[in-house]
């Protein structure tokens, strides 16, 4: 009984108080514009590029400005604030000098924020190529003060002609003039103005809804997205006709008086209304929430000259990584004229816009490459090798041991800057045991890498600073690595695509490698030993020593550890000769199974230096053997000039003087031959110098010693040194007698004037032997 009287007294209880249902709602919080910013991705300093409209340049309340982000000052755009809930008008101009030439190829990439509003984001922003007389100050314009215009915003992006007022546009051309003249913008549009009231009957209800609907100020303005499935990115001319329709909603019905009950004395009516619709060019609406996701979106802008034609690829890299995505492309015509342009100035000023109404959102932009600053790309190339094929897909498969190549090639195409202060940053990808890497640049010069670790299987990362900039006079560089495809735990391996970037002071680009697969191929195992002199207890090494050019003969043997060894038909030498790959060599089948000879030529040689030879070898079925090392080191070359220490003129067929003058040529005796083993295409110069002729006793010969060339030049040696000839070496051991070309027009001869006593005289030459001069 107790328990039920308590029970009946907190029913009473209850029942006394009275009782009300709250319904909770979530309010969004506007964005701190911070939080993007601080996940922005890396961009170029863009300060110089760039001014921000003020009201001197008739923009009052501009809310533009250079941001930064975590990677440093000044790196994006802010355009609009969401936190400033609505309302805004941002928008940025290049500088004069920071034009972009449509008479040449350009290109645009950059990351674009949308805010995180989703379904509730608004406006939106543009990217605009001008030509307006107003320049700095060129936006969209609200005429509803006619003595007072200002800028406009909301649906019109800040770009758009403005259609506050229904009843006072009503000509595309009319709408057109309130636009940014003599342009062409891309929007990425985030709010669909789309507002119609349904279409009734053609009766007097229905003029009345139309009527009432555009009596409302807040529904004029609102009709651009008209047909549009959702959020959108498309082009046109903001200042031009051709991208309105001005559309006429038309209604007649007739009144009748109350009286006329049976309608037959009723009086017509009729009545319109007009609304803008924006001609959107090369959409992309999915009809999904393309913008306004809270993630950065990346788009690339090519400009194609010759063809006047922009293609802008949207989402076309991932935010995290910076690696390629296939994106969505559309390709656009440009009409020049309608920018105002002419064939002799195709320089327009571009930048920015961005608004916010009713909704609000962050936008805000980083750039990778500007247009007209510096146009730049990078790919990523790796090479089997072993199989001749590139690796490009992530099918592809290389076998374990196939010997692989990567190259990271940096193009730069164009800009009125150089590339500057290029950082790589490269994601090497897994299962490949690098060991060489290197930067060569297109003017001929090298670099070499730190960092390599030349055990890693697991994928490296490496960092590198090109210590040149690329520019239209070395428009490129290559980073290559060489090494070997190594085997995972699996039979089948699958490595990973990587993304690496290339960041300059002014363009930052990326390139993705696609990843492929590794074949453990290990049903077999072969070994390569070298055989014959000079080589070491291993049988990976051997050397041997050369005076002069030569060629050597290396010997080897392929071994099968495991499984049953190929034919020497289907095993195949891989040679390279001092960093650069030789043609291949099939092993004979008249040779014993698993022997070879491979040669070096006397001319592959370079003297004065070690020639290092690495071979591998593979079989038929992809297996490959270990590296073996053969160096030859072949002595710097020698210039060595012989002469005859005796030499005479008119000793083997005399002839008495007559008192006349006489030229003689040189004896058979006469010997002067330079040996040059320096190396083929060495370059080297003769000279000569002779002593006046005497003779214990008749004193001076009255004469003189002359040298004539092939082209009939004369020089008296005895008036001082005088060249002979400049000859280049035909070969690694180049022989030359001189002497071999004398005749009785050239070469050495001996002019006696008609006074000369005969006797026997005496003259020194000294032959010099040199340089060529450079």
């Amino acid at each position: 009984m107790k328990l039920r009287k308590m029970m009946m007294g907190l029913g009473a209880l209850v029942l006394a108080v009275s009782c009300q249902l709250v319904v909770a709602q979530a309010t969004s919080m506007p964005e701190n514009v911070s939080v993007p910013l601080s996940k922005a991705p890396r961009g170029i300093k863009i300060d110089n590029y760039f001014k921000v409209p003020d009201e001197s340049d008739g923009i009052a309340n501009n809310s533009a400005k250079i941001a930064d982000t975590d990677y440093g000052d000044q790196q994006a755009v802010q355009l609009t604030d969401a936190n400033k809930t609505g309302g805004e008008l941002g928008l940025i101009w290049t500088s004069d000098g920071a034009e972009m030439d449509l008479s040449q190829n350009q290109t645009a990439s950059m990351w674009l924020y949308t805010g995180n509003e989703m379904s509730s984001s608004g406006d939106g922003m543009t990217f605009v190529m001008q030509n307006d007389p107003r320049k700095l100050g060129a936006s969209a314009i609200n005429t509803s003060d006619s003595a007072n215009p200002t800028p406009a915003t909301g649906e019109t992006l800040g770009v758009w002609g403005d259609d506050y007022d229904n009843e006072k546009f009503t000509t595309p051309e009319s709408l057109a003039a309130t636009g940014i003249q003599n342009s062409w913008a891309l929007e990425f549009d985030t709010f669909l103005n789309n507002n119609l009231p349904d279409i009734p009957d053609n009766s007097s209800a229905g003029n009345t809804v139309w009527k009432n609907y555009f009596q409302d100020l807040a529904n004029s303005g609102n009709q651009f997205d008209v047909g549009m499935k959702g959020m959108h990115i498309a082009s046109g001319y903001p200042g031009a006709a051709q991208s309105y329709d001005v559309v006429t909603q038309a209604f007649n019905w007739t009144d009748y008086e109350s009286w006329d009950i049976l309608h037959l004395n009723g009086t017509p009516q009729s009545a319109s209304y007009h609304y803008a619709k924006l001609l959107h060019d090369g959409a992309i609406d999915t009809g999904n929430i393309l913008l306004g996701r809270g993630v950065w979106q990346h788009i690339t802008l090519n400009w194609d000259a010759a063809a006047s034609k922009m293609t802008y690829t949207f989402d076309d890299k991932d935010p995290n990584t910076g690696a390629a995505k296939t994106g969505t492309s559309r390709t656009v015509a440009v009409n020049k004229k309608l920018l105002g342009l002419t064939e002799d100035n195709q320089k327009i000023r571009w930048g920015f816009t961005g608004t916010t109404g009713g909704n609000f959102e962050n936008n805000l932009v980083v750039f990778e490459q500007v247009p007209g600053l510096v146009s730049a790309n990078a790919t990523a190339k790796l090479t089997d090798e072993t199989k001749n094929q590139t690796i490009d897909d992530a099918s592809d498969e290389v076998n374990a041991g196939d010997r692989m190549h990567l190259d990271y090639n940096l193009t730069y195409t164009g800009g009125r800057e150089s590339w500057k202060s290029i950082q790589a940053k490269l994601n090497l990808p897994s299962q490949i045991k690098f060991s060489s890497a290197q930067i060569s640049y297109a003017n001929g010069d090298s670099q070499t890498i730190s960092g390599l670790d030349s055990d890693s299987v697991d994928g490296q990362t490496i960092s590198a600073a090109l210590n040149q900039e690329l520019s239209s006079t070395n428009a490129s560089a290559t980073i290559s690595f060489t090494g070997k495809a190594v085997a995972g735990s699996d039979s089948e391996t699958t490595v990973a695509a990587t993304n690496s970037s290339f960041t300059g002071a002014n363009a930052i680009t990326q390139a993705t490698l696609n990843g492929f697969k590794v074949e453990k191929n290990d049903d077999a195992a072969m070994t390569l030993s070298l055989t014959g002199e000079g080589v070491d207890a291993t049988g990976t090494l051997g050397s041997q020593k050369l005076t002069k050019p030569a060629d050597v003969a290396v010997t080897g043997k392929i071994t099968y550890t495991v499984g049953i060894a190929d034919t020497n038909s289907n095993l195949t030498l891989y040679p390279t000769l001092n960093g650069t790959p030789l043609p291949t060599q099939t092993l004979s089948n008249n040779d014993a199974a698993g022997t070879f000879t491979y040669k070096l030529t006397a001319s592959q040689l370079l003297s004065g230096q070690d020639n290092k030879l690495t071979l591998y070898a593979t079989d038929s079925k992809g297996h490959s053997t270990n590296d073996v090392g053969y160096t030859v080191t072949l002595s710097p070359g020698t210039r060595e000039l012989a002469v005859g220490t005796r030499s005479t003129f008119n000793a083997d067929n005399p002839v008495d003087m007559t008192g006349t003058a006489m030229t003689l040529q040189p004896d058979h005796n006469w010997d002067v031959t330079v040996n040059d083993t320096k190396g083929k295409g060495d370059k080297w110069t003769l000279t000569a110098a002779a002593t006046p002729f005497i003779s214990k006793l008749r004193g001076s010969l009255s004469a003189h010693l002359d040298y004539v060339t092939s082209d009939g030049s004369v020089s008296n040696l005895q008036a001082g040194a005088a060249e002979i000839m400049t000859h280049t070496a035909a070969s690694d051991d180049d022989v030359l007698n001189v002497a071999d070309d004398w005749s009785d027009t050239q070469g050495l001869l001996l002019k006696v004037n008609s006074d000369a006593t005969q006797g026997a005289y005496y003259s020194t030459v000294t032959w010099t032997l040199g340089d060529a001069p450079a």
